[in-house]
């Protein structure tokens, strides 16, 4: 057994046993203030389950099942209540866009499109990387992150093999790379989101609060003015973080790469039958993912979840080959998919909603008042960390609409402009770097069982401090002029 092996055993260890320890704590103790019995249950439930996550003391699936345990016995919420997040449309939206991605593998597809990347954008590591990133940042901006990153992991992870092929490449290289590409992906899907208001849904909140409560209205061009420059200086920020100094992978082309890649890509020959039907439904699907608004102006029940089921069901549905019975996608195909990522994100969700209805998020919301005797500035700051690292464990959606009133209202009542502390907590729902439940690129990317939980944990914690004062820069330098913001 490695060193590192015996430190993974020795913090998995610790985690299982200071989780338990931590929550009865917390129950044996009042909860403080005017917190209600049953919120301060579900802040030791969360802290259980964030020990357990971030030490991996149980596999992280069998984590995300705590709430079916846990919160119907602590009576925090009836069993029903906290299975039903376990079926959230998002997670029939991970469904769909893994069942494309098994067709994408089976008829190597996903290969096939991941060496012409690589041939236009040459072998050297970094420059694969920010290709990839550049692409989810800007795909994240119109269609769902989580659409972006099912459509661009199958072509990731194709590249990651492709290169691992080259035995004469240093196996640490390897990893790095891939820790990298898959961390890169994630990241410019979540960051690339902020960059429209219907890039993620904190941001669409945000426009439909502030005019309906306070009569502000933000355009869409209003807010590309305030997004677009955290994506276009966030992107190249979190590629050189990823690249040169968390995972460096040097600048150097890879050894070969170009015959290697040249080899591939004629070994491929033409496209097969199988491929074109794929590639028709899935181009299709992607369409559909971006031109949903305007299809749901037709058809008001048509959501990304549907598209993607859709999508998925047709890889079964469709024939190959109608004589031999030869269909894109077999079940056994999609034995292979990473159910264990569903009950994950379904853990997850059902958390936020405990976080939620127990009305835990309103006294974390209400404790920020403490704070109003504190300028300006460091008040944007502690309402952009509070919110970023609450996210990490909860719904972007929930932490957005929970707090969107309370920060608002804090900052009217401090004689500020209610954008002011409302707008960098919308920018900061959506972004979320550390944990695989915090965000479904995080979650799709862990999947790959490609990187471990603290490996994810330290490069987003220096994301979420990056972004954090992006954030200020965005507000400060941009936001206060596009929306003639007061600072008082």
């Amino acid at each position: 057994m490695s060193d590192n092996d015996g430190r993974e055993g020795l913090r998995q260890k610790v985690g299982f046993i200071i989780g338990p320890v931590a929550l009865l704590l917390i129950l044996v103790t009042p909860p403080p203030g005017d917190m209600s019995v049953i919120a301060w249950r579900t802040a030791g439930a969360g802290l259980l389950m964030a020990i357990w996550w971030i030490t991996e003391a149980l596999p992280i699936s069998a984590t995300a099942l705590v709430p079916l345990a846990l919160f119907p016995t602590l009576g925090i919420a009836a069993f029903g209540d906290t299975a039903s997040p376990y079926a959230n449309p998002v997670i029939f939206l991970f469904m769909g866009g893994f069942l494309i991605a098994a067709a994408l593998e089976r008829c190597r597809l996903h290969r096939r499109i991941a060496i012409r990347i690589i041939e236009l954008v040459g072998t050297r590591p970094a420059n694969l990387i920010g290709g990839f990133m550049a692409a989810t940042a800007f795909l994240s901006m119109w269609v769902s992150n989580t659409a972006t990153v099912v459509m661009l992991l199958p072509m990731a992870t194709s590249v990651i093999d492709a290169i691992e092929s080259d035995t004469d490449t240093d196996p640490d290289l390897h990893r790095r790379f891939s820790i990298a590409l898959l961390l890169g992906i994630a990241y410019a899907a979540t960051v690339g989101g902020v960059g429209t208001l219907i890039g993620t849904p904190p941001t669409a909140l945000l426009a439909g609060f502030m005019s309906e409560s306070y009569g502000i209205e933000i355009g869409f061009g209003q807010w590309m003015l305030v997004g677009m420059p955290v994506v276009l200086v966030g992107v190249p920020l979190a590629w050189l973080l990823l690249t040169r100094l968390l995972f460096p992978v040097g600048r150097t082309p890879i050894e070969g790469g170009a015959e290697l890649f040249a080899r591939q890509a004629a070994a491929l020959g033409s496209m097969s039958q199988a491929e074109k039907i794929v590639a028709v439904i899935s181009a299709l699907t992607a369409i559909a993912w971006v031109t949903q608004p305007l299809l749901a102006t037709f058809w008001s029940g048509i959501t990304d979840a549907g598209i993607a089921m859709t999508g998925g069901m047709l890889m079964f549905l469709v024939p190959v080959d109608w004589r031999s019975g030869e269909y894109p996608l077999r079940w056994r195909d999609a034995d292979g998919i990473p159910w264990a990522i569903l009950v994950l994100f379904g853990g997850g969700l059902s958390l936020a909603d405990a976080v939620q209805s127990s009305g835990l998020s309103a006294n974390i919301g209400n404790g920020m008042a403490t704070f109003g005797s504190w300028p300006l500035p460091l008040l944007m700051i502690a309402v952009t960390l509070i919110v970023i690292f609450l996210t990490e464990l909860t719904s972007n959606t929930a932490t957005a609409a929970t707090f969107l009133p309370i920060v608002a209202s804090v900052g009217v009542g401090m004689g500020y402009e209610p954008m002011m502390l409302a707008a960098p907590a919308a920018m900061a729902a959506g972004l979320s770097f550390m944990m695989p439940v915090g965000t479904p690129p995080n979650a799709l990317i862990f999947a790959t069982g490609r990187l471990s939980v603290p490996t994810m944990a330290r490069a987003g914690l220096l994301l979420n401090v990056l972004f954090t004062v992006l954030i200020q820069l965005a507000i400060y330098g941009i936001a206060l002029r596009v929306f003639g913001l007061d600072t008082g």
